[in-house]
């Protein structure tokens, strides 16, 4: 009996180191705050209120958007512009003279960007559409920008929009 008292104690035990040595090791919850976000210039870029790092601040960027269209906007070949401005890019919709529609369209586009360049010295990338769905579609998104809603997603949905190529009808 009291043998058979020990094998079953022994066997209790061998089972419980087994399972308490093949529980998976506990660790510390990972950190869920997101980090700040930080611009860095781009190296030998220097310092000056020409070439000072982008701001993350949403209300900066939409001054600067602002201040892209009114600029862009006085081009005689535009009739209507809209400006998503985020960070170092410039998202530009343009609604051009439908005289112009087809022929002239990729050199008004390297024109808008030459120009959003000049106006704002912070752009490193300017995406230009003068396709009618995409400018719409921005305006639509731009909208939502200035109510508020949160801008990065709207941002995804603004960079998969410009990196798609538009349709060609011939």
């Amino acid at each position: 009996m009291k043998r058979r008292l020990f094998f079953i104690l022994l066997a209790s035990l061998l089972v419980l180191s087994l399972a308490a040595g093949c529980a998976p090791q506990r660790r510390p919850a990972p950190d869920t705050t997101p980090a700040p976000q930080q611009r860095t210039p781009l190296p030998g870029t220097p310092e000056g209120p020409g070439n000072r790092v982008p701001n993350a601040d949403p209300r900066e960027d939409a001054r600067r958007a602002d201040r892209l269209e009114d600029r862009i906007e006085d081009m005689k070949e535009v009739k209507d512009v809209t400006v998503v401005v985020n960070g170092s890019t410039a998202y530009i919709g343009i609604d051009m003279d439908a005289k112009l529609q087809g022929r002239l369209t990729d050199t008004l586009k390297q024109k808008v960007i030459d120009r959003a360049k000049e106006v704002d010295k912070m752009l490193t990338r300017v995406y230009v559409s003068a396709d009618s769905d995409t400018v719409t579609r921005l305006e639509e998104l731009a909208e939502d920008i200035e109510d508020g809603k949160p801008i990065s997603g709207i941002i995804r949905q603004i960079d998969e929009m410009f990196r798609r190529p538009a349709p060609t009808v011939r």
